[in-house]
C-alpha cells in the first residue's frame, strides 16, 4: 500500500510542470501552477466606498491610450514574462507586509491604474488602497486583470 502511494506521488510529481527560479541569488524548484483565487478576494463595494475607480478592460484601454500610469500587481516572474506595455511592477515586501509601488508619479492628481490576474485576485486592490491612502485622487482599478487585457489583444511586452 506504501509503495503503492510513493508511486502515485512520484507521477504526479512528475506530470507537474517544474522550473528552476531565482529569488535575490537563491535558486528554488516552484511547480508552476495555474493561478485560480485569492484567499481574501476584494470587494468592489468596498473599493468604490474607498475611492478606487473600479474599471473593465475597455476603459483601462481608454486610460491607457490616455497615457495613464499602469503598475502591475502580479508576481515577479509573471510580469518579467509578460506584462501591459509601460506599465511598473508592484513588490510586496514581505517584512513590512506591505505593497511598495515605486515610481509613482509626483502629481498626486494624474491617472494610476492597478491590475492583477483577475477579479479573485487581492493584490491591485491592495497595492491601489496603499497608493489611495497616499493621498492619490486618480486610483483605478481593472478588475478582470491582464488575462482581459492580454485576449483583447491589448498592448504587452515582456522584459
Amino acid at each position: 500500500m506504501l509503495r503503492l502511494i510513493f508511486f502515485a506521488l512520484l507521477t504526479a510529481l512528475l506530470a507537474t510542470s517544474l522550473s528552476s527560479v531565482e529569488y535575490d541569488g537563491e535558486k528554488s524548484i516552484i511547480f508552476e501552477t495555474k493561478y485560480d483565487i485569492c484567499i481574501i478576494p476584494p470587494q468592489v463595494k468596498e473599493a468604490t466606498e474607498k475611492g478606487i475607480k473600479v474599471v473593465d478592460v475597455k476603459t483601462a484601454k481608454k486610460l491607457y491610450d490616455q497615457k495613464a500610469n499602469f503598475f502591475d500587481a502580479r508576481e515577479k516572474r509573471h510580469f518579467q514574462k509578460e506584462h501591459i506595455k509601460g506599465a511598473y511592477p508592484v513588490y510586496f515586501d514581505v517584512s513590512k507586509a506591505e505593497y511598495i509601488v515605486i515610481q509613482l508619479p509626483k502629481d498626486k492628481d494624474e491617472k494610476v491604474l492597478f491590475y492583477c490576474y483577475g477579479e479573485t485576485c487581492a493584490n491591485s486592490y491592495e497595492a491601489a488602497l496603499a497608493v489611495r491612502k497616499l493621498g492619490y485622487t486618480n486610483v483605478y482599478w481593472l478588475l478582470n486583470g491582464f488575462g482581459e487585457w492580454k485576449e483583447n489583444k491589448f498592448p504587452t511586452s515582456s522584459k
